[in-house]
C-alpha cells in the first residue's frame, strides 16, 4: 500500500516536471555561446556564460527553437526528452541579412539594430581585389574617400599632410593611430587575417575618444576554428603605360608590385594560435615611389575557463620606402619628382597587445585592453622620429536581461613620448585620460535607445620656450564632456528606422602644435596656440531588408549634417617672418548631405550576384566664409566649398558566380575637387602657377571614372584571380601634383592547405 501511495505522489513529477540541460556551441569554433534565445514549448530563456540552458518542460512532444544574432536559427521537433541532444551546434550565418557589428555599441548586435550607419566589408572581397594595404579596400565604401593615406568620411576631413586624423582607426577595438601625429599607418593592419572591417559614419567620440570626431574604421581579426587552417597567397601586378605616353619615364623596364602572404590558425586545447605574415615589394609608376616591406603577426588566446580568457598579440612591420611630394611638371614630368622633394624612409613599428576578459558570477563582463607601440622612422629629409605609445582601457558591461538594458562603462589612459626632428628635435610627452558611460535600452522589443557621455582630459608637456613661443611651464591641458543620443525602431525583422546625434571633441596632436619642417619647398610652421576642435553630427536613416524574389539584402538611405567649431586646417600664411603653411583654427564649418546604399545578393537569369555600393552627396561649406578674409584667401576658387572635398561619389562592386568561376566589376565616379589650397595654384609671393597645378586642374575639371574588373576560378582549395584595374586608363589625381595609378593588370594565386 505504501508503494502505491508513494508512486501516486511522485508520478506528477515524473510526468510533468521533466528537466534537463542543453549546451549551445558554435558549430565551427566549438566555443560556448552565451545569450542564445531558446523557445521551449510555451516557455523560454537564454543560455548562461557557459552556453548552458536548464529547462523544465511539462509537455512532450514539443518544438525547441534556438536563435542567436549572427547565426542561423535552428528548430528541433522532439517527441520525448531522451531525443533532446545534450549539445546543440549553431551554424554562423553567411547571409547579409544577419551581419553582426560590434563597433557602434561595444557588443555584438545585428546591423539592423544599430542606431548609426555601419558598413561591413568581408575578407572575401579583400582577397578578390588583392588589397595588400587596408586603405585600398576602403575606397570601395560609399562616403569614404582616401586622400594620400588619410580617411575622409562624408566630407568630415580634408588633407592635413599626415597630421590630425578625424577618423579613428581601430585594430580589434583598440586605437591604432600613431598618437603623436594622429596618423593611420594602414600597412600595420594584418588584412590577410581579418574577419571583417566595420566602418561607422558620424561622431563616435563618447565611446572611442577625440580622434573619432568623423567616424571609426575597426579592423577585426579572425580566430582559430575547430579545424586547423593554413592559407597562402602570391600576387603580381604590372603597371602599363599611361594614357599620355609622354608621361612614361621608365622606357622598356617593368614597374610592378608583388606580394606574398601566409596565415595559419589552430587550436591546441584551450589555446588559440594564429600566425600571419606578408612581404610586399613595389617598383612604382611614379619615379622614386618604391617600397620593400614585411610584417608578421602572432595572436594567442587562452581560455583558462569559460569565464576567464587571456589574449596576447604581437605584431611587427618593417620596411624601406621612397616617395615624392610634388611632380616636376604636369606634362612629361608628371610622374617624375620636383628636385628636392624625394623622401627616403626606413620604418620599424612593433605592437604588443596583452588583454584579459572575465565574466563574473553575476554575468558582468570585465575587459582589460592594453597596447604598447614602438615607432622608429628614419628619414633623409630631417623628418625622423621615435616614439613609445601606451594605451590601457578597463571596460565593464552588464546586461540586465529582464529590463532590456545593456550598460557599458570604462576608463581609458593613453601616454606617448616622442623624439622627432620635425618637432624641433625635442622631447615631448602627451597623456589622455577618459571615462565613459553608455546605456542601450530596448522598449517593447522594437525601440532601442542609446545614450552615452564621456569626459576626456588631455595633457601635453613640451619645452617652455619653443622657436620663439613661450609656453608657461611647458604644459597645456584641457578637458571636455561630450554626449550622444540615438535610437533605432524595428519596423520588421530586417527593417529599421534610426536617428542619432553625437558630439565630438579633438585636441590638436603634438605634431599639429609643434611641426617645423619643409615639404617640397613649402615651409610648415608650428602653432602651439592651437585650440581644440568641437563638433557634432546628426543622422536620420532607414535600412530596409529584402528577401524577395531574386534579391536578398539591404537598401539603406540616410540624410546627415555635421558641424565643426574651430576646425583645424593647414593654412597658407604670408607674413613678415612666416611664408608657408601653418595649422590654424579656421572657424566654423557645416556639411550637409545624403547617402543611399545597397548590400546583398541577387539572382540575374539564375546567376547569383553579390552587390555592394552606394551614392553619397555632400555640401561642405565654411559658415564664416563671408566674414573671414583668411578663409577666402586660402581657397583656390571663389566658391564657398571646403578644401579637398568631392561633392558626388558613386561606388559599386558586383561579382557573379558561375560554377567555379567568379566575375567581378567595380565602378567609381568621383566629382571634381573644387577647392584646394590656393598657394598650390598661385605660389606666393610671386603669385604664379609655379608647379602647373592650376593649369592641370583647369584642363582636368570633370572628376574621374574608374572601372576595374576581375575573373577568378575557385575550386575551394585553389583560387586563381586575374585582375585589371583602371581598365579605361583614366588619368587623375586625388591630391595635387601626384598622379594616381594608370591601367594595371595582375594575377593572384590563393591556396588553402586544409
Amino acid at each position: 500500500m505504501r508503494c502505491i501511495l508513494f508512486s501516486l505522489l511522485f508520478a506528477p513529477c515524473v510526468l510533468f516536471c521533466q528537466t534537463g540541460t542543453i549546451q549551445i556551441l558554435d558549430k565551427e569554433s566549438k566555443d560556448a555561446l552565451p545569450g542564445v534565445n531558446i523557445i521551449f514549448g510555451q516557455s523560454g530563456g537564454i543560455t548562461d556564460i557557459d552556453g548552458t540552458f536548464t529547462f523544465s518542460s511539462p509537455d512532450f512532444p514539443t518544438t525547441v527553437v534556438f536563435s542567436y544574432v549572427g547565426y542561423n536559427n535552428l528548430e528541433l521537433k522532439v517527441d520525448r526528452i531522451e531525443e533532446l541532444p545534450a549539445v546543440v551546434y549553431l551554424q554562423p550565418s553567411n547571409s547579409v541579412l544577419d551581419q553582426v557589428t560590434i563597433t557602434g555599441a561595444k557588443y555584438e548586435q545585428n546591423v539592423t539594430r544599430s542606431s548609426v550607419t555601419v558598413d561591413i566589408i568581408k575578407p572575401d572581397l579583400l582577397r578578390s581585389v588583392n588589397s595588400v594595404s587596408s586603405d585600398k579596400i576602403l575606397n570601395k565604401v560609399p562616403g569614404v574617400q582616401m586622400l594620400d593615406g588619410q580617411a575622409n568620411i562624408r566630407g568630415g576631413s580634408g588633407y592635413s599632410y599626415g597630421a590630425g586624423s578625424r577618423v579613428m582607426m581601430l585594430l580589434d577595438g583598440i586605437p591604432a593611430l600613431q598618437p603623436d601625429a594622429g596618423f593611420p599607418n594602414w600597412g600595420d593592419i594584418p588584412i590577410e587575417n581579418l574577419s571583417q572591417v566595420e566602418i561607422l559614419k558620424g561622431a563616435a567620440s563618447t565611446l572611442y575618444g577625440s580622434a573619432a570626431l568623423n567616424g571609426i574604421i575597426n579592423f577585426r581579426s579572425s580566430y582559430a576554428t575547430s579545424e586547423p587552417e593554413t592559407r597562402f597567397s602570391a600576387a603580381t601586378s604590372v603597371f602599363l603605360s599611361p594614357k599620355d605616353k609622354a608621361k612614361k619615364w621608365w622606357g622598356d623596364t617593368l614597374r610592378y608590385e608583388t606580394n606574398f602572404t601566409a596565415v595559419h590558425k589552430q587550436k591546441f586545447g584551450n589555446l588559440d594560435f594564429i600566425a600571419s605574415g606578408l612581404y610586399n615589394k613595389l617598383e612604382g609608376f611614379n619615379q622614386f615611389t618604391n617600397e620593400s616591406r614585411g610584417r608578421a603577426n602572432v595572436n594567442l588566446r587562452y581560455r583558462k575557463t569559460d569565464r576567464l580568457v587571456f589574449g596576447l598579440s604581437a605584431f611587427g612591420n618593417f620596411g624601406k620606402s621612397s616617395s615624392f611630394f610634388l611632380w616636376d611638371n604636369p606634362g612629361s614630368g608628371a610622374m617624375r619628382p620636383l628636385q628636392g622633394t624625394v623622401s627616403d624612409r626606413m620604418s620599424r613599428r612593433i605592437y604588443i597587445d596583452p588583454t584579459v576578459s572575465y565574466t563574473d558570477a553575476n554575468n558582468n563582463r570585465h575587459r582589460l585592453l592594453t597596447r604598447t607601440v614602438f615607432v622608429n622612422n628614419e628619414n633623409n629629409t630631417n623628418q625622423s622620429n621615435k616614439s613609445v605609445n601606451q594605451y590601457a582601457e578597463y571596460q565593464f558591461q552588464r546586461n540586465f536581461e529582464a529590463a532590456g538594458l545593456v550598460l557599458t562603462a570604462g576608463t581609458v589612459g593613453a601616454w606617448t613620448r616622442v623624439d622627432s626632428e620635425i618637432l624641433g628635435d625635442s622631447i615631448f610627452n602627451g597623456a589622455n585620460y577618459a571615462a565613459y558611460l553608455q546605456m542601450d535600452k530596448t522598449f517593447s522589443e522594437k525601440l532601442t535607445v542609446a545614450a552615452g557621455i564621456r569626459y576626456e582630459y588631455v595633457r601635453q608637456n613640451s619645452p617652455e620656450y619653443y622657436l620663439g613661443d613661450t609656453i608657461p611651464g611647458g604644459l597645456v591641458s584641457d578637458g571636455q564632456l561630450i554626449s550622444r543620443l540615438s535610437a533605432n525602431y524595428q519596423i520588421g525583422q530586417y527593417s529599421s528606422l534610426r536617428a542619432s546625434f553625437g558630439q565630438g571633441y579633438r585636441y590638436p596632436t603634438l605634431t599639429e602644435r609643434f611641426v617645423t619642417t619643409t615639404f617640397g619647398g613649402f615651409s610648415i610652421f608650428a602653432n602651439p596656440a592651437l585650440n581644440p576642435e568641437y563638433g557634432w553630427s546628426s543622422e536620420l536613416g532607414i535600412k530596409q531588408g529584402f528577401a524577395l524574389g531574386g534579391f536578398k539584402g539591404f537598401l539603406d538611405g540616410s540624410v546627415f549634417i555635421s558641424e565643426y567649431e574651430d576646425m583645424i586646417e593647414f593654412t597658407f600664411v604670408f607674413e613678415s617672418n612666416k611664408i608657408g603653411f601653418q595649422p590654424r583654427n579656421v572657424g566654423s564649418t557645416r556639411i550637409l548631405g545624403y547617402e543611399a546604399g545597397i548590400a546583398g545578393k541577387a539572382e540575374l537569369f539564375g546567376i547569383p550576384v553579390n552587390l555592394f555600393g552606394g551614392y553619397t552627396y555632400i555640401d561642405p561649406t565654411y559658415k564664416n566664409y563671408d566674414i573671414s578674409e583668411q578663409v577666402r584667401n586660402s581657397v583656390s576658387e571663389p566658391v564657398n566649398v571646403l578644401k579637398y572635398r568631392s561633392r558626388h561619389q558613386l561606388k559599386m562592386d558586383a561579382e557573379a558566380s558561375i560554377g567555379k568561376f567568379r566575375w567581378g566589376w567595380a565602378v567609381q565616379r568621383v566629382s571634381h575637387v573644387i577647392n584646394i589650397d590656393k598657394a598650390f595654384e598661385t605660389v606666393p609671393p610671386i603669385n604664379i602657377d609655379l608647379f602647373g597645378i592650376g593649369e592641370y586642374r583647369d584642363l582636368n575639371n570633370n572628376g574621374y571614372w574608374l572601372l576595374d574588373t576581375r575573373i577568378a576560378w575557385d575550386n575551394g582549395r585553389i583560387k586563381i584571380t586575374a585582375l585589371c584595374n583602371n581598365l579605361l586608363n583614366e588619368e587623375y589625381t586625388i591630391r595635387p601634383a601626384l598622379i594616381e595609378a594608370p591601367r594595371n593588370v595582375g594575377l593572384r594565386l590563393d591556396y588553402k592547405l586544409n
